[in-house]
This record gives C-alpha cells, structure tokens and sequence, in this order.
C-alpha cells in the first residue's frame, strides 16, 4: 500500500531551496542600513502636506470645541482624549512651520564632516534655531499618542466596570 503524502509538503517543496538560498544570500550579503531616517525633500508633495497639516490641526481644534460644549471633558476618558488632541493640533503646527521654513530657507544645522562623530550644531540665525526645533516633532506625538491610548484605555475600564 503506497502512503499518502502530504499535499502541503509537496506543493511547496520545490520553493524551500530558493527560499534558503535568498536567506542565505541576505545573511552573506547585507545592504546598508542607515541608523536614521532622512525627512521628505521639502518640495517633494509640499501643497498636500501642508493642506494635510492644516486639515487635521482644524479637526483636531473642532473635536476640542465640540467636547467642551458638550461637557463631556467631565468623563476620564474624553479629557485624555482632549489633551491628546491638543498635542495633535500643536504637531501639526510645528510641522505645518518646519515644513515652509524647510522650503523657503535651506538652514544648514549641523556643521562637520557628515557621518563623522565631531558634527556641531549650527545655530548662526534664528531660521536654522526654527529648523532645528520644528525638527524635535516627536516631543508632541509621543505624549499625543499616549493620551490616545489613555484615553481609549478608559473607556475600556469603564466598559468593563459597567459589565459587572
């Protein structure tokens, strides 16, 4: 009696080889990696990234007026949600700015040899100052995003308590 074999293993037992030999050659010849991740060309889409921007600050200023005119701040989870908003808006403003001083005035920030560990900040006039700040965009999406989740996440617990 001859023994059945598995479908699954002989459909795909021609793709194990090429697959090993791609995982292979990715271990033995490895592209770059760079430890950073450059912004966008300036001109690269600028009308629709500042409209974007613009956009999102507007809903996020709109979702602000419109809990607070319906008082439901009062309520843990729609105030996390609020500051949350807040550092929304104030992200989309900074790089609203960043982005057309990005494009109106080329700031040189750092000075040395590029890649070098000696680079100092160049800080000569208060457009580069504005580069570079706009630049830490990060400070005000960290804490948004977490006042987010905080905020989803006590809607939760309030589900949860309700249940039982």
């Amino acid at each position: 009696m001859e023994e059945a074999r598995p479908v699954l293993t002989s459909r795909y037992s021609r793709l194990l080889p090429c697959l090993g030999a791609l995982l292979l050659g990715s271990l033995l010849c490895p592209s770059p990696a760079l430890a950073i991740i450059p912004h966008w060309d300036p001109r690269e889409a600028f009308f629709i990234r500042q409209f974007s921007y613009l956009f999102f600050m507007i809903a996020m200023v709109f979702f602000i007026y419109e809990l607070r005119q319906e008082k439901l701040q009062e309520h843990r989870g729609f105030r996390l949600l609020a500051w949350g908003s807040v550092f929304f808006a104030l992200w989309n403003l900074d790089c609203f700015i960043g982005q057309l001083f990005a494009l109106h005035f080329q700031a040189r920030v750092a000075e040395g040899a590029p890649g070098s560990l000696s680079q100092q900040l160049y800080m000569a006039n208060w457009g580069n100052w504005i580069t570079y700040v706009t630049k830490l965009d990060h400070l005000l999406l960290v804490p948004a995003f977490i006042y987010f989740y905080r905020g989803i996440k006590a809607f939760r617990r309030e589900q949860e308590v309700g249940r039982s």
